[in-house]
């Protein structure tokens, strides 16, 4: 009996043995170790990036008992590509030797701050500020402004959070540094970063005083939402009054009454500025409290100031007092009195504002100026014209050429067109302006002169009125601005045209430029419809290797999993090894994938070393 029993068992082990070497058969070798086997061996590789690669997933093998050794002669490597992978392999690891890796890059001279920076991408937004913030805080160097100066120009979205935390910080030197940062931002490109800011440290008065300049320098029409984040306390009216006048400038009418309460309760150049700001937001129910403003003895300016937001509210219980004023010798008042005169009557009397521009005083000659700006009417393009060419006061020319542009006629434009070449940029700057939005053809001339002005912000508005007014070449100048265009210039024109601008972003996305390609991604994300159709549109029309790994990045972000088609595409038929890199290195989205994963394992087996290497990574997980 138990022979019979030793025989069946006998029978039983042979055929299992025999079934488990038909499934090694079929299954073949083992994928996961020849993927370790070629990380290993890619540590040898000429190629800085699959070196890199290598470090990264040799990293994956916690068993292999050479793999602390391995790890610590990477971080010898004189190839930073090199040492960001053994970085990152630490941080798989949970090993803290990752943060003196990239101390030591942020620190090191040769280094630009920008090359360093993405291998802090794997961490989360906290642990990243905080390295970042050590580095800063090492007195043992003087890189310090390198570092801030490389996170702004690199606007990563962890920006806002070291600015915050590096003006958060104890150490007087970290404080500075983070000023230095929050100085750079832009309202443009920035947005979302002065808004944390402000709402982390709004009460901070350093950091309110530096907020409201940036908002003041910006050349912008429509307010800033950080500004209703800050809350300067009671303690400090300075600030509460900077605030206030900050968001009024930004037409903010709820600040109306706060802006008269400041120029109710300040003297000289303070009460002028609020009323400035005033200017903006004035209302007609406003009128009695500004003129309770010329009780006493108020001076010239403070006088002109309330004449002029009556006349802009369109209060006509000062003409006869205005009458008196325009007609009297009191030289200092007469201007007061002609604004407020000119304002009110408008049409009827442009006769008497022609006269006052050849008038002997310099702020009369201003003051009818402006009120010609406001009345617009052609009749005056004549008086202006001539008024330009005797003229000598800058400001007042510049006046006189922004009453001309006001006027919506052929006359004005051609009289436009002749001080075009004037030495002052600003007012080429408003006359190009006038010249862009007309949308007359016979302008395009004027337009074409602007393109080689020796200022940016002329050429600039010479490049928006092509856009707007000559669609023909349009394509061509918007390319030859690349050389030069300032930075921002096409978030602004992309928030303006919005979706009609796409064509546009599409042609700076091809560009060679890598700061234009870097500028037109940003833009593009204005277009939220639009985005994913044009980046695949530019993925199937472009050959540039950079371009296409730089779109594949941005597609795969946005879309994740639903990017499978360029992703696969790409990692299979790319004629670039750096392309067909950079989709391996996505595939690992797509582990369900069964068309993926075989793909992946084929790869393990390509004639390209690079190409290898980061599929073996992608298999194990990388």
């Amino acid at each position: 009996m138990q022979g019979i029993i030793m025989r069946l068992l006998t029978t039983v082990l042979l055929t299992l043995t025999l079934a488990a070497g038909s499934v090694q058969a079929k299954r073949g070798p083992d994928n996961k170790l020849q993927a370790f086997t070629t990380l290993k061996a890619g540590l040898k590789s000429a190629d800085f990036q699959a070196r890199s690669m290598a470090y990264q997933g040799i990293a994956r093998n916690k068993r292999d008992k050479q793999l602390k050794t391995l790890l610590k002669d990477g971080t010898q490597d004189p190839q930073w590509v090199v040492r960001a992978g053994v970085a990152r392999a630490y941080m798989y690891l949970r090993d803290n030797k990752w943060k003196r890796v990239i101390q030591d890059g942020l620190i090191n001279r040769t280094l630009d701050p920008r090359e360093v920076l993405p291998a802090l991408d794997a961490q989360s937004n906290g642990s990243a500020v905080k390295e970042i913030i050590s580095a800063i805080a090492d007195k043992e160097h003087e890189r310090q402004n390198a570092i801030i100066d490389g996170a702004v120009a690199r606007n990563h979205s962890r920006l806002g959070l070291l600015v915050v935390g590096a003006l958060n910080s104890k150490d007087d030197l970290v404080r500075s540094t983070g000023m230095r940062g929050l100085k750079q931002l832009k309202p443009v490109l920035h947005s979302a970063h002065l808004q944390l800011v402000a709402k982390k440290l709004g009460r901070r008065a350093d950091v309110i005083g530096t907020l409201v300049d940036i908002a003041n320098k910006a050349l912008l029409t429509r307010p800033w939402s950080y500004l209703k984040a800050l809350k300067p306390g009671k303690k400090a009216p300075k600030l509460q009054h900077a605030v206030v006048m900050a968001r009024a400038r930004y037409g903010d009418r709820s600040m109306a009454k706060a802006v008269l309460k400041i120029a109710s309760t300040t003297q000289g150049s303070e009460q002028i500025k609020a009323l400035e700001a005033y200017k903006k937001i004035a209302g007609k129910a406003d009128g009695t409290k500004l003129k309770a403003l010329l009780d006493g003895e108020p001076d010239k300016r403070l006088i002109f100031a309330v004449y002029e937001i009556l006349a802009i509210i369109g209060d006509r219980s000062m003409s006869g007092q205005a009458q008196k004023l325009a007609d009297g010798t009191n030289v200092d008042l007469r201007p007061t009195g002609v604004y407020y005169l000119g304002r009110i009557g408008g049409g009827a009397q442009i006769g008497r504002m022609h006269r006052y521009l050849a008038d002997g005083l310099r702020e009369v000659r201003l003051a009818a100026a402006r009120v010609l700006a406001w009345i617009a009417s052609p009749i005056s393009v004549r008086p202006l014209r001539e008024s330009l060419d005797v003229e000598t006061d800058l400001e007042i020319r510049r006046e006189l050429a922004t009453a001309l542009a006001a006027i919506k006629h052929r006359s004005a434009l051609d009289a436009l067109v002749l001080v075009q070449r004037d030495s002052d940029a600003v007012l080429r700057r408003r006359v190009v302006h006038a010249l862009a939005e007309s949308g007359e053809r016979s302008v395009r001339q004027g337009l074409r002169i602007a393109l080689n002005d020796n200022d940016k912000a002329v050429r600039v508005e010479a490049v928006r009125g092509f856009l707007m007014n000559d669609k023909a070449n349009a394509v061509s100048v918007w390319k030859r601005s690349f050389s030069w265009l300032p930075r921002g210039t096409m978030i602004s024109l992309t928030a303006e045209f919005r979706d009609s601008f796409e064509s546009f972003v599409e042609l700076a996305l091809r560009c060679k430029r890598i700061r234009i390609r870097e500028e037109a991604l940003e833009a593009l994300a204005m277009l939220p419809k639009k985005q994913a159709p044009l980046l695949r549109k530019v993925l199937a029309r472009t050959n540039d290797p950079d371009l296409r790994i730089r779109v594949l990045n941005r597609l795969v972000k946005l879309l994740g999993k639903r990017a499978s088609t360029e992703i696969k595409s790409m990692a299979l038929s790319s004629g670039s090894a750096r392309v067909r890199v950079a989709a391996i290195r996505h595939m690992g989205l797509l582990r369900r994938d069964k068309e993926a994963r075989k793909m992946l394992t084929n790869m393990l087996n390509d004639t390209n070393q690079s190409v290898r290497i980061a599929a073996a990574l992608t298999f194990v997980g990388g």
